[in-house]
């Protein structure tokens, strides 16, 4: 399965240019820093860990804070181009394999940990969206951390009505927070703890799950 968006990123300017994406404009930077502190805050409640899967790795934004947080980090992504800028990137001993995030060259359980951080609403698809899911699930044998747009949410809402008044922004692909507890549960996982970086600003759902 392709996704539009990591397609473009399997050419080299358009990986240099997501390197760096998040340091062109303010509120990005800001944005950026507020999402680090998040996750950073998610993963202290896991403990440190053996093994972390990081999927899709991009750039490696999140390589470092990630690093803080586990013995042994996998970097994966489809693009052979953005592993070689997170390779670039990280400051540290990673591991890195070019795959699919819907079918991940790893056995069942292989992580104490996956995370998977703003993929979900780039999968145009709803059940690929569910897919990617149940994949993470499958690949971890103790805790997920995943982010998805979440249908619900105002900021959410707001874009739809934005777009149905002329708007041109691109829809993001959503999930709601009910079809990511069913997944979740029917994988053997349940929600340990959801938080957002703006009740108003944001519809991306930071959710760590816990094996059952």
């Amino acid at each position: 399965m392709k996704i539009t968006y990591s397609e473009n990123r399997r050419r080299a300017e358009k990986a240099a240019s997501y390197d760096v994406k998040y340091e062109r404009e303010l509120h990005k930077r800001l944005s950026n820093w507020k999402e680090k502190r998040l996750i950073a805050s998610l993963l202290a409640e896991t403990g440190r860990l053996e093994r972390m899967l990081d999927v899709p790795c991009g750039a490696g934004r999140l390589s470092g804070v990630l690093a803080l947080h586990a013995e042994k980090v996998f970097e994966v992504d489809y693009s052979r181009e953005m592993l070689k800028v997170c390779r670039r990137n990280a400051g540290y001993a990673a591991r890195f394999a070019e795959a699919s995030v819907f079918d991940l060259p790893f056995g069942d359980g292989s992580f104490d940990m996956v995370v998977s951080i703003r993929l979900s609403h780039h999968i145009p698809d709803r059940r690929a969206r569910l897919a990617h899911l149940r994949e993470l699930f499958r690949s971890s044998r103790r805790y997920v951390l995943a982010t998805f747009f979440d249908e619900k949410t105002l900021k959410n809402r707001l874009r739809t009505l934005h777009r149905k008044l002329g708007g041109r922004k691109r829809p993001k692909h959503t999930l709601t927070m009910e079809e990511v507890t069913r997944v979740a549960e029917e994988s053997g996982f349940r929600v340990l703890r959801r938080r957002r970086l703006s009740s108003i600003f944001s519809g991306h759902c930071f959710t760590l799950f816990t094996k059952a």
